[in-house]
């Protein structure tokens, strides 16, 4: 996918309300938003291309803003609601607003329960549970956290494929944290074909109707053609 294209998509995000957008268009924008951010926080000169950090920064704080009232949402399905409380401790570390991190941690609180054994229970084994158990060690330094999320992302042939570009995401929020290197060469290639499929499939199929999602992964194929890992 060229350079070109994923800058005429993102010409046109800019112009995206946010306060229109579904929860999950807004997880998508704000990941999208943090591959943009990371490439121009490294190459200053891409500015010209996509804004300031500055600007970025004032998307992601109003995207995140209000992907928290999802977060907090109930008659939303648990799994994916867990998602928005990872995507939030994600922003944090770009964005640090302590306000919404207190809010996701307290969300956390409740969602990692503790059984009459004392063990903690997690609420099934999906990405978007892997990611919450990544952002919770990364602030509480709790090691199980890592242990249980690597029982899960290292559990990609039992995922649905609709789950793969959120297999994706927990697999570079699990790399950020950890020095396995033998977990990093089993799943390089892995990685590589999966956002490799899924851009040949947004070439195939085209972005209309699907414009946030295409944003998020052109974003990280963007993100991988500079030089960066997910």
């Amino acid at each position: 996918m060229k350079n070109d294209f994923f800058h005429d998509l993102y010409m046109t995000i800019r112009d995206v309300r946010v306060r229109d957008c579904s929860a999950m268009s807004l997880s998508h924008l704000l990941h999208g938003y943090l591959s943009v951010y990371a490439m121009v926080r490294v190459s200053p000169i891409l500015e010209r291309e996509y804004g300031t950090l500055q600007e970025i920064h004032g998307r992601l704080r109003e995207i995140a803003k209000e992907l928290s009232k999802a977060m907090k949402d109930t008659s939303i399905e648990l799994d994916e609601r867990i998602g928005y409380v990872a995507d939030l401790m994600d922003a944090y570390q770009t964005y640090s607003d302590m306000d919404l991190l207190n809010e996701a941690l307290d969300v956390t609180y409740r969602i990692l329960t503790v059984n009459e054994k004392g063990e903690i229970v997690i609420p099934g084994r999906t990405p978007n549970v892997c990611r919450l158990l990544c952002s919770w060690y990364y602030f509480t330094g709790e090691e199980w956290c890592l242990e249980m999320a690597k029982g899960i992302v290292g559990d990609y042939d039992n995922l649905e494929k609709k789950q793969a570009w959120q297999w994706l995401r927990a697999v570079s929020c699990f790399k950020n944290l950890s020095e396995d290197m033998i977990f990093w060469e089993r799943w390089k290639q892995e990685e590589k074909e999966v956002l490799g499929n899924i851009i040949i499939s947004i070439e195939n199929i085209g972005i209309a109707g699907k414009e946030t999602f295409c944003f998020e992964l052109l974003g990280m194929w963007e993100l991988k053609g500079k030089g960066f890992e997910l």
